[in-house]
């Protein structure tokens, strides 16, 4: 990152553990719909890591809103509406 960070970070990281899965034969990369979303910290902003585990790709949005709430980060929509 630049000496001056105007951004607030998220990771999202799946799980791949106990996963095999072969297409055609052949061991393919490949990860569960589970996992974790981590907020970055920013020393500038005051923010600190966290995390929030999801159980399944449709909790992404949940898990996301969840983690910047923890955070105290008020998101504004695009545009000002």
């Amino acid at each position: 990152m630049t000496k001056e960070n105007k951004t607030i970070g998220i990771t999202l990281r799946f799980w791949t553990n106990d996963l095999e899965v072969k297409r055609e034969g052949k061991k393919t990369n490949s990860c569960w719909d589970s996992g974790m979303c981590y907020v970055e910290a920013n020393k500038e902003k005051g923010i600190k890591a966290c995390c929030v585990p999801f159980n399944n790709f449709t909790e992404i949005p949940n898990a996301i809103n969840k983690a910047i709430k923890k955070q105290k980060i008020l998101m504004v929509k695009a545009g000002g509406n």
